[in-house]
């Protein structure tokens, strides 16, 4: 494998965006402006990293590109400061969506991945294993393939003492699967309004608007918001005690 054919992929999509834009299509497309702001904003930040006085700015290195309602963002290579990068701005991402009220989850892979943006052609493993990563858990959050878990952890990622990427057993359909995430509950602790423990309905209030009662949710809707809200109050507890 050619290594200018590897890249660092995610893939960011809206949960229940479906649903929505059948009940709801005004909601929906308003939801789908407020992720395109959030997509528009970070494009423009630029990461230094002291450690190795490197920089990597969003718009020269990572592309974005938006298709409905998913974003797929693309690094030009798979070094280690592209891997970095890609985790903080997916993070990023995943925050300013969830304090727009739009509820995102996202996987992240490393892979063989092509492009040609003239012609709006992206294809490759690493794609797909970003796809599949993030579509299979069931919850709002951030999730590692395998491709990138080894890679992730050697980084040694950490924001306010906590490691960045930890391992949780991430909730799946019909169970949970052993495997590595995003801490972005300890990342961004200081914007919460909030003591913990935050309970579930305390935090789909931001989401009801566009979904509905809480309770009128199918089961499996109302599992994807309850796991969401046992890996919160895990992570803030742990980095309260801290």
């Amino acid at each position: 494998m050619a290594n200018e054919d590897l890249k660092v992929v995610a893939h960011i999509d809206i949960l229940g965006m479906s649903t929505l834009v059948e009940n709801n299509f005004q909601e929906a497309w308003g939801m789908l402006s407020d992720l395109v702001a959030v997509r528009d904003r970070v494009r423009s930040h630029e990461y230094e990293f002291l450690e190795t006085s490197e920089r990597l700015r969003v718009f020269e290195q990572i592309k974005i590109v938006t298709f409905s309602d998913t974003l797929l963002i693309f690094t030009a290579g798979a070094s280690d400061v592209e891997l970095k990068s890609m985790i903080i701005l997916v993070n990023e991402i995943f925050h300013a969506a969830l304090c727009k009220c739009v509820p995102v989850r996202a996987g992240i892979a490393i892979g063989k991945f092509c492009f040609n943006l003239e012609k709006s052609m992206y294809a490759g493993p690493a794609f797909i294993d970003a796809y599949r990563v993030g579509e299979s858990a069931q919850w709002l959050g951030i999730t590692l393939s395998e491709s990138a878990q080894r890679m992730a952890t050697d980084l040694g990622m950490k924001s306010n003492g906590r490691e960045v990427i930890i391992h949780w057993n991430v909730p799946i359909k019909n169970g949970e699967r052993p495997g590595f995430v995003v801490n972005w509950p300890a990342v961004y602790a200081h914007d919460l309004a909030v003591e913990p423990p935050v309970s579930v309905r305390q935090f789909y209030q931001a989401f009801e608007t566009a979904f509905g009662n809480f309770d009128a949710l199918q089961t499996d809707v109302q599992a994807k918001y309850e796991n969401t809200v046992n890996f919160m109050n895990g992570q803030l507890m742990l980095h309260n005690k801290e």
